[in-house]
Order: structure tokens, then sequence, then C-alpha cells
């Protein structure tokens, strides 16, 4: 056994297998185009959530202004810092403002945070009716200018 054959290392295959440049290019074209369009849809959700908060903050601060009114006979005094004491949730409210409070009658907004920013306005007048707006009309949650 002078001549013993030597153990070698397994040859490698004469044909590598694996992907293509093009191919991997090909794949991260879609997955960049799926992930563009996941983030778009992202943003909107996020909009409309920022909307629903706002509105909801304006129907809380009506709530809001409506217990004031019960327990000091008058609307007029009462400031976002009296709103957040009567409904604690308010504390949290975007950009909440009591823009009008007098004996008989008040207005307040919320603005959402949103990109394009919509204003939910509540007010009552003197006479009792209350209305409910936003602005700009048409766009996130205000349809037709009112909610």
């Amino acid at each position: 056994m002078l001549f013993a054959r030597r153990k070698t290392a397994p040859r490698r295959l004469s044909r590598e297998e694996g992907f293509t440049l093009i191919e991997l290019l090909v794949v991260l074209i879609i997955i960049g185009l799926l992930a563009a369009i996941a983030i778009a849809a992202f943003a909107n959700q996020q909009n409309k959530a920022h909307d629903a908060e706002a509105k909801v903050a304006a129907r809380s601060a009506q709530t809001a202004m409506e217990t004031y009114y019960i327990e000091h006979k008058s609307y007029s005094g009462a400031t976002v810092a009296e709103l957040e004491d009567v409904q604690t949730s308010l504390k949290d409210a975007p950009n909440l403002v009591v823009t009008k409070a007098t004996q008989t009658d008040y207005e307040i907004q919320a603005t959402s945070k949103s990109t394009q920013p919509v204003t939910f306005k509540v007010a009552r007048a003197t006479n009792g009716t209350v209305t409910r707006s936003c602005t700009p009309a048409n766009t996130g949650g205000c349809t037709s200018g009112s909610w």
C-alpha cells in the first residue's frame, strides 16, 4: 500500500446554484413597492385616528360644559381647565379651546393633529339649539361640514 489513495475533500459541484443579481433586484423592488403602499395606508389610518380623537374631545367637552352649567347655573367662566376638572379625559384632548362662554351660550372646538387638521366645533345658541360643525368640509372625519 505504498500508493494508498488519499481521502480528498468532496469536489464542488461543477454547477453552483443560487439567485442571480437580476432576480435579487426584482425581489427588492417588489418589497420596496409593497412597503411604500403599506406606509401610505398606515399614514392615512393615523390621520383618521387623529380626526376621531378630536371629534371625541369635542363631544366630551360638550358634556363637560353641560355639567359645568348644572353646577354653576351659567356657562360663563368655563375654561379648558374647568372642563378638564369635570371630565379628566379632556387633559389629553388635542387643541381644545373654549372660544365663547356666556350666561346662556357657548362655543368650543377641538382641532386634530393630522397632517390636514380638521376643527370640530360645538356651539350652543341662547335659544338652546346645539350645532356641530367642522372645517374643512369633506376631509378626514368631516363630511358635508357637520357631524
